[in-house]
Order: C-alpha cells, then sequence, then structure tokens
C-alpha cells in the first residue's frame, strides 16, 4: 500500500468536517442511533456524527460500522445511500449538544478532535504479535520495539482515561501463520500488530493470504510506513535491477506472510510461477539459504534484514538490493466479526492520532530508529529507508 492511500482516511475526515460548515443543522437533527439512515446530498459523516452523537470528530464510529460498504474512498458516499448508526454504549437519543461537545474532566485532550467517547462495553483489549521483525517488534528489544512502543503509548491514553475501567495486553505468538486463523478469526485474541495492508479494490491480484485479510479483517489506521527489500549476495551473481531479472530465480520469505507484492503490478512471479518461492519458519533460515547459495535473494522489510544479517555475522557478505521491491503500511486488524470491532479501531486511531497532534509518535519512532542505528542491527551504515508518518 502506498503513502498515497495509506493517508486516505484522515483525508476523509478533512473533507467531512470541512464540509460540514457549509450545510444546515437541520439535515440530521431527527437521527437517532440504533437505526439506519439515508444520506443526503452534499451531507457528510461529520453531519451525522454531530446530529447523533454531539461531537463530528465520532464520524469513524458511523463510518467503520458501515466500512463494508463506504471502503476507502469519500467518493463512495453517495445521496440515497443507507448507513447504518449505531449507538455508543448506553445511548439511546441523541445527547445535548453542549454537554456531548465538552470533553469530560478526565480526558487527556482538550480539543475536540482527540477526545475520546469511552464504552462501557470495551473493558480490555488482547493484542497479538510475534518475533523477529526488528526494529519493529521483539521481546528483547527495548519496549519491544517500535510498533508495540506506539501501541502501549496509544492505549496508556485510554487508560488514563478510564480511570481503572479499561485495559490491555500485548501476547507473543512467534507463528505469524496462526495469527490470522485460528487466533485472530476465532477472537481468541482481539487485535493483532502488524499487518500490511493488500489492495483490496483488486481482490483478482492478491494471493490467498491477501484474499482472506480482505474478506475477513478490518485495518486501523496506519503506524508505519516500511520498505520491503531483496536482500542478495556481494558476489555480484545476482542483482535486483528489473522485475525480468528475477524470472527463474529462487527467493526466499518467512512463512505467514502474504506474497502479495511479489505478484502486484502483473510481476505475477508466484501466480505464474516464473519464480520458485522457499518459505520457512524464520527470517534466519532464509539468509542461512542466501549465505550457502541455495537462494537468491531474501524478501523482506529493510531495517528487520539489516538486523538478521548482523546478527548472524553476514553483513559484509549480503547486502540489499539498491532497488525496494514495495512500500507498505503496516496496521493493527481485527476481525469483521468481532462483536466490539467498530470500538476498538476508534480506540486505536483515536489514540494512535493524538500521538501524532503531540507530538509523542514522531519521538517514539525517532527513539527506536535511533537505536537501531547505533546498535548492531544497523552496522550497516546505511540510511533509514523509511520515515514516521
Amino acid at each position: 500500500m502506498t503513502a498515497k492511500s495509506g493517508t486516505i482516511v484522515g483525508r476523509l475526515f478533512i473533507v467531512m468536517i470541512a464540509s460540514a460548515a457549509y450545510l444546515t443543522s437541520t439535515q440530521s437533527s431527527a437521527q437517532t442511533c440504533g437505526t439506519n439512515y439515508t444520506l443526503k446530498p452534499g451531507e457528510t459523516l461529520a453531519d451525522i456524527a454531530r446530529a447523533v452523537y454531539g461531537n463530528a470528530s465520532q464520524w469513524s464510529v458511523i463510518y467503520y460500522a458501515n466500512q463494508d460498504q463506504l471502503g476507502n474512498g469519500a467518493t463512495l458516499l453517495v445521496p440515497g445511500q443507507s448507513l447504518k448508526i449505531p449507538c455508543l454504549a448506553g445511548q439511546a437519543k441523541p445527547p445535548v449538544t453542549k454537554q456531548a461537545e465538552t470533553p469530560p474532566p478526565s480526558s487527556p485532550q482538550t480539543d475536540e478532535a482527540g477526545a475520546f467517547q469511552l464504552s462501557s462495553m470495551l473493558k480490555r483489549i488482547e493484542f497479538l504479535t510475534a518475533e523477529g521483525y526488528t526494529p519493529f517488534t521483539g521481546r528483547n528489544l527495548p519496549e519491544g520495539g517500535m510498533f508495540i512502543d506506539l501501541l502501549q503509548s496509544a492505549m496508556n491514553l485510554i487508560k488514563e482515561q478510564a480511570k481503572g475501567t479499561f485495559d490491555y495486553q500485548v501476547s507473543w505468538v512467534n507463528d505469524w501463520s496462526a495469527h490470522l486463523n485460528p487466533l485472530l478469526i476465532t477472537r481468541a485474541f482481539d487485535a493483532g500488530i502488524p499487518w500490511s495492508k493488500p489492495d483490496c479494490n483488486n481482490p483478482q491480484a492478491l494471493d490467498k493470504v491477501g484474499q482472506y485479510i480482505c474478506q475477513k479483517f478490518f485495518f486501523s489506521d496506519p503506524f508505519y510506513e516500511s520498505v520491503t527489500v531483496l536482500f542478495v549476495r556481494n558476489d555480484g551473481s545476482f542483482n535486483f535491477e528489473s522485475d525480468e531479472q528475477v524470472t527463474g530465480k529462487t527467493l526466499c520469505r518467512t512463512k505467514g506472510w502474504s506474497t502479495y507484492d511479489l505478484d502486484k503490478n502483473g510481476r505475477n512471479w508466484v501466480k505464474d510461477g516464473k519464480i520458485t518461492l522457499m518459505q520457512p519458519q524464520t527470517a534466519e533460515e532464509c539468509f542461512r539459504l542466501l549465505d550457502e547459495g541455495t537462494i537468491d535473494a531474501v524478501v523482506i522489510a529493510e531495517l528487520t534484514g539489516q538486523a538478521v544479517a548482523a546478527t548472524l555475522g553476514m553483513a559484509d557478505r549480503v547486502h540489499p538490493a539498491n532497488r525496494p521491491l514495495h512500500i507498505e503500511t503496516m496496521h493493527a486488524i481485527i476481525a469483521k466479526t468481532h462483536p466490539n470491532a467498530r470500538t476498538m479501531l476508534y480506540y486505536i486511531n483515536g489514540s494512535l492520532r493524538r500521538l501524532k497532534e503531540t507530538g509523542a509518535y514522531d519521538a517514539i519512532a525517532a527513539k527506536h530508529l535511533e537505536q537501531f542505528w547505533n546498535s548492531a542491527g544497523g552496522n550497516a551504515g546505511q540510511a533509514p529507508a523509511a520515515q514516521p508518518r
């Protein structure tokens, strides 16, 4: 997923809020929660949220309740469309506007866009992650890695406001292939992190894993942008300069990761059998196969590959190809069948947005990147390929 598409939900929010000023206050005034609402010409989700919840920033609650039909584009809002209007916890009718627009005294935010509407139904979120994704996730990394640090900092904002009525936990299961099914789809865990978002608007181009994710899961707003590359040997036997050079090669990628990027843009490396793909359980095994000449390249996030190569003492024998393979955004995912999916997405997205507004997001990302490049994992001496969003 590109940076452009990765920020479309943020742009959707801006468009909705900006256009609301031009609408009359009576368009949605009679609307109550728990029913369907027919969208009027020129109306936005922010208008409906202001009328129903007394707070325009609650538009995302309506968005996630209707994500199957709204997708990720503001252009999919059309007059006459029937939208489900969910009720917030304990809500039977629209709140008094004056009261709803004032953040609760315990709120860590003072602006409308940053205020959290707490749910009495959601007491705890169980997050699921795995190791082997330096510097983003790893139990031996500071704060569990960049993504886990960002996640926990975001969730702590919710905890601070909830005053003991909400908690969360991050669990580690080092088998990525088991995360989607059965652990997340059966709701043994509530949300998984991190997962890249395929092009869900083009399902024919996706592999089975990509199709499954798009069909079964909601995506949070992006946590970060990562660059995927091919790691090759320094002997010059293969260097990724064009897609055509990959035909007939043997690549290696950790089991459980989608191969969407290997088929995107008409590559069809896997789909048409143009390459041989090996998928061991760990990235370390991929690099050992590369070192011994069994494979031609390792498909992996650049920073993670740098760390694995350094840990195995291979930093002087392998390097990332100069041409990136894929740029993707990383997200938390939640099963669409989860009864609290929309509330969890609202918590994650709202608190992540707050981290960015206060500058905490940039500070956390910079801290982990600095630690990475000052550690053994950064001894390759190249600048980071991806910048925090």
